[in-house]
């Protein structure tokens, strides 16, 4: 593919301590298995974003690091580009991890045995927060509507009582690629208005939407909504600066932001890392090139995996991808439990993925896999399965 951004170059992570190749060949004991399980992108960063970083290492000093005012002015810019909103500076809260948002909100709203909903199959670190902090997971399983799958209203009415203090909401859906409507957010915007809930949302994917499918940020739904709203999101999934480690909030509400800057102080989260302030003012004001160019390689990528399933593994059920990197495929047609097929995967093919199951039971039947990586990894992965599925 000939852009002036080579996402055909075939990185070699391995040896780096990377999460997504040297943590999963420890993990299966091997060192030429094809890794297509952890959500981050095999592409190189934007190269505005890795000067900016080789700057601060050349100056030599890595001390620490506070928060510019670039850094507010570039959120907001990212917003304005992105979504046409105007965000005052002072809704938006640093926080390193959305993983660690979350939780600080679970701490700060609820109380241990409170009733937070959240829609399954779900991505497992969202599921924890609640967990871990000994709060009570109320799961609303999504349902399957022909192509898609929903929120069950109905379902999650019945599971409310006066001890349900909260929803977490991803937007778009991890694992399922769903980029839920304006129209389904005002239905969770009522509902949390109906039952007082403070709804929190995990918006990191919702920069990496397909071509042709519009992001609604539930920022942009109700000024009811914003009154008991928290998002969360981060450059890092649509730069590919994970590592960076950054993200942020934003809370209307100044009642909700205080109170979860108490959480914040009382935790002693302050100081960023030395790299992420520069990181997401450069991501959010000059890769915009680069960004539009990693989608619609992406979409491509979707497209040849699309149409390599279609012709040799039409057991296996695509989902729409509507927002992500991630594809959604239903496997139940082949008949293997999800035990044989993953011995299928990294025993015969030498490659992985992640099972159904790690989201959670609702998760089971399905497999979640990335399309971030250069095409010649994809299509040698595929062609592993190919030989040993005909052997199978």
């Amino acid at each position: 593919m000939e852009t002036q951004y080579d996402f055909d170059d075939i990185v070699n992570r391995r040896n780096t301590n990377c999460g997504r190749w040297d943590t999963m060949d420890k993990k299966y004991g091997t060192r030429d298995m094809i890794h297509l399980g952890v959500a981050d992108m095999d592409f190189r960063a934007p190269v505005e974003i890795r000067d900016s970083l080789h700057k601060i290492l050349d100056m030599g000093v890595l001390g620490y690091t506070d928060l510019s005012d670039k850094f507010f002015l570039s959120i907001q810019r990212w917003y304005k580009k992105q979504y046409n909103m105007d965000i005052p500076r002072e809704w938006i809260v640093f926080c390193p991890r959305i993983n660690i948002a979350s939780s600080i909100c679970v701490e700060t709203y609820t109380e241990k045995g409170d009733g937070i909903i959240m829609h399954t199959p779900a991505y497992g670190p969202l599921q924890n927060s609640i967990l871990k902090n000994n709060r009570k997971m109320l799961s609303s399983p999504l349902k399957k509507n022909g192509e898609h799958y929903e929120m069950d209203f109905a379902q999650m009415e019945s599971m409310v009582d006066e001890h349900t203090k909260m929803m977490i909401l991803c937007n778009p859906h991890n694992p399922t690629g769903r980029a839920w409507t304006k129209d389904e957010l005002v239905q969770v915007a009522d509902f949390c208005r109906e039952h007082d809930l403070i709804l929190f949302t995990d918006e990191i994917h919702g920069d990496l939407m397909k071509a042709g499918v519009r992001h609604q940020t539930a920022l942009d739904v109700t000024e009811e909504m914003n009154d008991r709203l928290i998002l969360a999101s981060s450059p890092t999934k649509t730069f590919n600066i994970p590592g960076v480690i950054v993200s942020y909030m934003i809370i209307p509400n100044e009642k909700l932001r205080k109170e979860i800057e108490v959480t914040i102080d009382r935790i002693g989260m302050h100081n960023p890392t030395i790299f992420a302030v520069t990181a997401v003012e450069k991501a959010y004001t000059e890769c915009d090139d680069w960004y539009e160019a990693v989608k619609k390689y992406i979409d491509a990528n979707e497209v040849f995996t699309r149409d390599f399933f279609a012709k040799h593994f039409p057991e296996f059920h695509v989902y729409p991808r509507e927002g992500t990197y991630l594809l959604w495929i239903d496997y139940q047609k082949t008949g293997l439990t999800e035990q044989k097929l993953e011995e299928w995967f990294l025993k015969k093919a030498n490659v992985s993925v992640y099972m159904g199951s790690v989201f959670g039971e609702d998760g089971r039947g399905c497999i979640r896999l990335n399309l971030a990586s250069p095409r010649k990894v994809l299509d040698e992965a595929y062609n592993r399965m190919l030989k040993v599925w005909k052997e199978w």
